[in-house]
């Protein structure tokens, strides 16, 4: 019904032999794409595919096929799936927007010792290269998400208007780990570097993003990034949303 809309979420789809399997993830995706609300956040996400190559999509989907169907219920649900279309097909498409030819996704290196980013693009004569990150929701929200989805309610929670120090380790940990994985993929140090992070916030309906975003900028003016690696954040459709300015790491607004 909808597979003209959504050519490549459908493509995605057919990779499920059962598709009323209990455990796939697109077991109702007809269903839910009745509501509005849902359809969005599916054409939202077709929109990103779209602006992969074809080359580049048939090794996304690769990458996704493994996490389209789960051994039983989990507390993060279908996290790994969507940190894997969303936020990669982000960055492609960013890396594409700021003039970068030639963008591909870099396979798992098979060396020993050797670690590989996610993206490389050319930009004249010179490489670009892409660590991709997610900063997931706390465990605590997520337990509670998930007693929700399971029992049809979860624990009271007050919502904070500030960021805990589990994100800002988090952030640091992110931050260390690409450095190094774009290191050792380019240990000549020619190529620019980027780290695209994409968080995702403990407050459900993020009305407090934008203090969220200047909690985050302030970390950064007192914890500049590493030499030679760029920091890209990338702020999502919200159902509170608005775009943010930041004055120390770049920012991308949906």
């Amino acid at each position: 019904m909808f597979r003209k809309e959504l050519p490549r979420l459908y493509e995605l789809r057919d990779q499920i032999k059962e598709t009323d399997c209990p455990n796939a993830y697109f077991r109702d995706f007809e269903n839910k794409l009745k509501d509005s609300h849902w359809k969005e956040k599916y054409l939202d996400l077709e929109k990103e595919l779209q602006g992969l190559e074809q080359n580049a999509w048939e090794f996304l989907k690769n990458e996704a096929c493994p996490y389209l169907i789960k051994s039983g219920l989990t507390m993060r649900g279908w996290e790994q799936l969507f940190n894997i279309l969303q936020s990669q097909a982000r960055a492609y498409n960013y890396l594409k927007r700021i003039g970068c030819t030639n963008v591909q996704f870099i396979p798992r290196s098979r060396i020993r010792g050797m670690e590989t980013p996610d993206l490389e693009g050319m930009m004249g004569l010179g490489k670009v290269l892409c660590e991709v990150k997610t900063i997931n929701m706390s465990d605590e929200e997520a337990k509670n998400r998930h007693n929700v989805r399971v029992r049809g309610y979860g624990d009271a929670r007050d919502t904070e208007d500030r960021l805990g120090d589990g994100f800002f380790k988090k952030l640091e940990s992110d931050i260390t780990g690409a450095k190094k994985q774009l290191e050792s993929y380019d240990p000549d140090l020619k190529a620019r570097r980027l780290v695209f992070i994409v968080p995702n916030f403990d407050d459900f309906f993020c009305e407090y993003k934008d203090r969220y975003f200047r909690q985050i900028d302030h970390y950064f003016s007192e914890n500049p990034a590493p030499p030679g690696i760029e920091i890209v954040l990338y702020n999502q459709k919200t159902a509170a949303h608005k775009s943010i300015s930041m004055n120390h790491v770049t920012i991308v607004n949906e």
